[in-house]
């Protein structure tokens, strides 16, 4: 049994690390050749990026993360942090030196979506900054792959003691990430959250197989000692612990608007559920169902409220 969005209540805090974008969404029926010149509708622009997009949800859901997000000395940081505010997310980090990043969403007409993104603050983490960071004790710390290009960050993380639980999204940037590094973060015994190219990538750089299976997915859980969630899109997702079978998790049926925030959306409602006690398999289903919601509407903004969610769950239990 899941436990529903008006019932949950936060057992430990939760550290949310990363970056606020903001988002600029086109609409095009493919992504351009070379040379080419196509036509686009424009799509908006919000506030994104995968740590915001993962702090705005929680706190919707009302679970008051800590906002360990930079805010910016430029243009795109005032944006940011009135944004913040509006989510009643407090800025903690004011990054002295660089202003938030932006990031170009392109969106095709099968619904998915391709990032070009200008870097900004987030990859720019000191010691001073690092330092403001709270770490209560048996915390959460939500960590996104973007910004563990940073040297400063990585030995933030690896210097966690032993009573916080890193939940880790390495995105598409694992490729870039020294095998040495991934070794010592998988030491650390994290909850790993991987797409199907994501999975296959890291099991390629640890075993030199194609690991898109929940098999190789449950070796490297057996192997490393951590549990993981295995993100198949449509097809839902499979959860893997050291000494049990893999677990399918049914995805939740909606009609996609886009993918943009899906899986960062996943995350939240993952990370609230094992916040609120669940095990691995209810808080995938929380994360599955928190998803569902955020790619039915366009855009990242699209994270529900605990009303909202609880409506979704009901709807969903009706048409069993």
């Amino acid at each position: 049994m899941i436990i529903t969005a008006d019932r949950l209540s936060p057992q430990r805090p939760i550290v949310v690390i990363g970056a606020a974008f903001v988002d600029m969404i086109l609409h095009l029926d493919t992504l351009p050749q070379s040379g080419g010149d196509i036509s686009a509708c424009d799509g908006g622009r919000q506030i994104g990026g995968c740590a915001f997009n993962v702090a705005r949800a929680l706190s919707r859901l009302e679970l008051a993360p800590v906002n360990a997000i930079p805010v910016g000395n430029g243009e795109w940081g005032h944006t940011v942090a009135q944004k913040m505010a509006q989510e009643n997310l407090p800025v903690l980090l004011r990054h002295p030196d660089h202003d938030n990043g932006w990031c170009l969403a392109l969106v095709e007409a099968n619904k998915e979506r391709t990032f070009i993104t200008i870097e900004g603050c987030e990859q720019h983490w000191n010691a001073g900054l690092l330092a403001q960071i709270p770490q209560p004790k048996g915390a959460i710390i939500y960590v996104s792959g973007y910004e563990l290009a940073s040297a400063e960050l990585r030995q933030w993380i690896l210097a966690l003691t032993e009573d916080k639980t890193l939940f880790v999204d390495f995105g598409p940037r694992l490729d870039d990430l020294d095998i040495h590094f991934i070794q010592a973060l998988l030491r650390k015994r994290p909850v790993l959250t991987l797409n199907r190219d994501e999975l296959r990538t890291l099991c390629a750089r640890l075993y030199d197989l194609d690991g898109a299976t929940p098999d190789a997915a449950s070796r490297l859980a057996r192997d490393w000692q951590l549990r993981a969630i295995c993100r198949f899109d449509k097809e839902g997702a499979w959860v893997v612990e050291p000494n049990a079978e893999p677990q399918p998790i049914p995805a939740c049926r909606v009609k996609v608007h886009d993918t943009i925030a899906a899986g960062d959306s996943h995350c939240a409602g993952a990370i609230a559920g094992l916040a609120c006690g669940m095990n691995l398999r209810q808080a995938t289903l929380l994360g599955n169902q928190v998803a569902a919601i955020v790619v039915s509407k366009p855009g990242s903004d699209g994270a529900p409220t605990r009303q909202q969610l609880r409506q979704f769950q009901l709807r969903q239990e009706e048409s069993r």
